[in-house]
């Protein structure tokens, strides 16, 4: 299952082989990355598969890892964790967190309701085609 989550996160990210701005202006690298001062990567370099996908893994492991303090994996459809996964590594836990509402039908297995709670945030206004394909994953259910 965690192939297909990552195959869509790639789908939305894309994979940039270097520094570049991402939509809010943050300093981003290869498949969504953020880049941190520790990070060792530097502006102009065109950096190889290899090294993009080094830096993927870490940061979808920290997905999988938020998405499972913001709900029980065992405990909902694995779609709806997969779509959590997704918003996680998107948006991290502390931003993922503010979605209450989401949290508390998706805990209630509403994935209806779960789903109008992602599109009324303003993660669906910064991002509206990822969060409309997710919200309507997680209505599917």
């Amino acid at each position: 299952m965690y192939e297909e989550i990552k195959q869509q996160i790639i789908k939305h990210e894309s994979k940039v082989n270097e520094i570049y701005p991402d939509h809010l202006g943050n300093a981003t690298f290869g498949i969504g990355h953020l880049v941190l001062p520790t990070d060792d990567l530097k502006e102009g370099v065109k950096y190889d598969d290899t090294k993009i996908m080094e830096f993927f893994e870490k940061d979808f492991s920290q997905a999988v890892k938020d998405s499972r303090t913001f709900t029980q994996e065992e405990n909902i459809d694995p779609v709806a964790f997969g779509c959590v996964i997704n918003m996680a590594f998107q948006l991290g836990l502390p931003r993922l967190l503010k979605f209450k509402n989401f949290r508390y039908h998706l805990n209630k297995c509403d994935y209806e309701s779960a789903s109008s709670e992602m599109l009324d945030s303003l993660w669906a206004k910064q991002t509206p085609n990822r969060a409309k394909e997710l919200a309507e994953t997680m209505r599917s259910i």
